[in-house]
């Protein structure tokens, strides 16, 4: 365990007297002394470590103190009201979740998807995934430096597990994944291998070990940030089938991916290039609102102490309809339609009369109803414009007609997702199988969830237990409440009649 990990001031009998001891304690220290957090003097002062778990051991006395405090001043606070509708629609858009890492409109610890992008270490053209994990994990803008330290950090522990992806078969994944029925998706493929794996190495001993609950999350973050380290090369395996060759274990996050599905597509245009849009991609994708089915589910899983990988399982399968606008295989689809029908270049009235049915039909694949336009859309599209004008034409076609539809048909406005640019996108790249692009989305969203997992378990969290009832339970439950009303208001008429 490392020293640094809490301030504690030790609360002894020397303390009852009157004296004031404070220091730095082990987890193994004297019993009977009782250990109270202090409140780090780092506080809004970002981390100068380049070592990323203590990094986190500053930032979390800061953040349970401030849970204690707001909990304490507000505790009772109403924040959200929850009606009958709100309840049969899923509780969409109502605020009932706590997810420190992002939030519902694209922000990354308070940071704008601009704001991520301008302000993160750049590996190329796009920022380092690593930077844009630190973000996640501590909420402070990494120096190059400390994104240099992580790389290495992940490059030294993605080749002390090799047994999961490398060796004969492919090793302990590679020898389960090369027997599975050619009809299991690649996202069912991602799953069983996440299950199959003993990501738990560290945690287990710990807990064997009788490891306080105060310090079970440094556990987790080794058994966490081994899985995200060997992680390009489980997706490289998911892809490919079969064990992978001549795989250099070294450089970055997207280097290391690039490595592995360089044995999975060989028709990836450029490795520079594709590398710069696939950081950009995970850089967009790395976390999502905790309302988002797959991120939910996973959150749950991580609260409820099951190991990080099997975590990270629960939640895979999800990801086949996500999001529920269209996954980049439905619009891939929608778009070889329109092709089939107009050719790849087709004029603006023709492309208008094919896609009025579609509007009919309320299938307005990759575009949604809202009232502004997705940050990462925008990204993507800047990317475009600058790297490939000219090669998604089509999609940006479809989207101006579709809008103008709308706006003149019914008098909505919709907006593009980012799939409807994304999908094309890893086409032109080489990265055909959209399928397959599913598991990258599923894996760029895994930094957030390992994120959030962590701090779960830092701050001891409860696994949400909200109540359930049937809808006749909730009728009979709003009757008598309703009655109650009417009967009280009717004998406060006659009382003030009588009286």
């Amino acid at each position: 365990m490392l020293l640094k990990s809490f301030r504690y001031q030790i609360v002894s009998e020397n303390q009852r007297r009157g004296y004031r001891i404070t220091g730095i304690c082990k987890s193994n220290t004297n019993i009977g002394q009782r250990y109270v957090l202090r409140v780090s003097t780092t506080r809004g002062v970002p981390s100068t470590s380049t070592n990323l778990k203590e990094a986190l051991c500053e930032k979390i006395p800061v953040h349970y103190d401030l849970l204690r405090n707001f909990r304490k001043e507000h505790g009772q606070s109403v924040i959200s009201r929850i009606t009958v509708d709100n309840v049969y629609n899923g509780l969409q858009g109502v605020n009932t979740m706590v997810r420190e890492t992002s939030e519902n409109d694209s922000k990354y610890r308070g940071l704008t998807i601009p704001e991520v992008l301008n302000l993160l270490p750049r590996h190329g053209t796009s920022p380092s995934v690593e930077a844009v994990f630190w973000l996640l994990l501590t909420g402070d803008v990494p120096t190059q430096e400390q994104t240099n330290s992580l790389i290495n950090d992940w490059s030294s522990r993605r080749q002390r597990r090799t047994e999961w992806w490398s060796g004969p078969g492919g090793g302990i994944i590679g020898s389960v994944l090369k027997n599975l029925p050619d009809n299991v998706t690649p996202l069912g493929r991602l799953s069983i291998a996440l299950t199959i794996l003993q990501t738990d190495k560290h945690t287990k001993k710990a807990l064997e070990n009788g490891a306080l609950n105060h310090t079970h999350w440094e556990h987790i973050y080794e058994d966490s940030m081994e899985l995200l380290a060997a992680l390009p090369a489980i997706v490289g395996l998911v892809g490919k089938g079969r064990e992978l060759k001549n795989v250099t274990e070294g450089g970055d996050w997207i280097d290391f991916l690039l490595e592995c599905l360089s044995n999975t597509s060989e028709d990836l245009k450029g490795r520079t290039s594709v590398g710069d849009f696939l950081r950009l991609y995970v850089s967009l994708n790395a976390d999502e609102d905790g309302g988002v089915p797959g991120v939910h589910i996973t959150q749950i899983s991580g609260a409820s102490y099951l190991d990080i990988s099997q975590a990270l399982a629960s939640g895979v399968l999800v990801y086949e309809n996500e999001p529920v606008t269209g996954t980049m295989s439905q619009y891939m689809e929608f778009q070889k339609k329109v092709k089939s029908v107009l050719g790849t270049k087709p004029k603006e009235e023709t492309l208008k009369d094919f896609l009025t049915s579609f509007i009919e039909e309320n299938k307005l694949i990759g575009h949604k109803e809202t009232r502004f336009l997705d940050s990462r859309y925008t990204a993507l599209l800047n990317h475009v414009k600058t790297y490939l004008p000219g090669d998604v034409e089509l999609s940006q076609d479809i989207t101006r007609v579709l809008a103008f539809l709308m706006k003149n048909t019914k008098n909505k406005n919709i907006f593009p997702e980012q799939n409807s640019i994304a999908a094309p996108m890893f086409q032109f790249y080489g990265l055909k199988d959209m399928k397959f692009n599913q598991v990258l989305l599923c894996m760029s969203r895994a930094l957030g969830a390992v994120a959030s997992i962590i701090w779960t378990r830092a701050i001891n969290a409860p696994v949400e237990q909200p109540k359930s009832n049937s809808t006749y339970t909730y009728f009979y439950s709003l009757r008598d409440i309703r009655n109650k009303i009417k009967k009280r208001t009717r004998v406060k008429h006659l009382t003030k009649f009588t009286s």
